[in-house]
């Protein structure tokens, strides 16, 4: 929900921008308040339908294009995403941060770890599973990842999530060493709490 969410609110904000259009102006043509108009657009509300309608109506543009190409979940057990995939999320204006998106996924009741990984030239061997998720992030060199029956390439900047039951291995036959940063989410069960 999340996902959707920073997504609608982005493309509210896209709008807006577009148009020329500050945010008091928006507020002034759909009576909602300029700080409503905001937290919607900074992901930290979620609109309802009306106020959508009000919003869209005020930009002039299909309530639809607000959920273009939008889902609401996925069943894949992997998933990757390239550094041209990754967006630029612009929250609160005038700060001075810079947020870019790699990757965003709801979790909870979730043990995670964090680890520099490097992955030598000649890695591979037989794969294995974890009992949780695991997101890699490639800082350098270009190796494979087997997930199962299928085998990613990858390169500095993507980044990889999959379900860790699923038998996993790299393989680094490139002449040179890789490196990634790893993050493993372990699931609570309730034996362990």
């Amino acid at each position: 929900m999340r996902e959707q969410l920073i997504a609608l609110g982005t493309r509210i904000k896209m709008a807006r921008k577009e148009r020329k259009m500050t945010l008091q102006t928006l507020a002034d043509r759909t009576g909602l308040t300029a700080g409503l108009l905001s937290k919607i657009e900074n992901f930290r509300t979620i609109p309802s339908l009306p106020v959508l309608v009000d919003i869209a109506a005020a930009l002039e543009t299909d309530l639809a294009e607000f959920f273009r190409d939008m889902t609401l979940g996925s069943k894949a057990r992997w998933l990757l995403v390239r550094p041209e995939e990754q967006k630029t999320v612009e929250r609160e204006e005038g700060r001075h941060l810079h947020y870019r998106m790699i990757f965003e996924t709801s979790l909870s009741a979730v043990n995670m770890q964090m680890m520099y990984v490097t992955i030598p030239c000649g890695s591979g061997g037989e794969p294995v599973s974890t009992e949780g998720d695991e997101l890699l992030y490639i800082l350098d060199g270009r190796f494979r990842y087997r997930l199962g029956d299928e085998v990613v390439e990858l390169t500095p900047g993507d980044a990889l999530y999959f379900d860790g039951t699923l038998p996993h291995v790299p393989e680094n036959d490139s002449g040179a060493p890789g490196t990634l940063i790893a993050f493993y989410f372990v699931r609570e069960t309730e034996n362990q709490r």
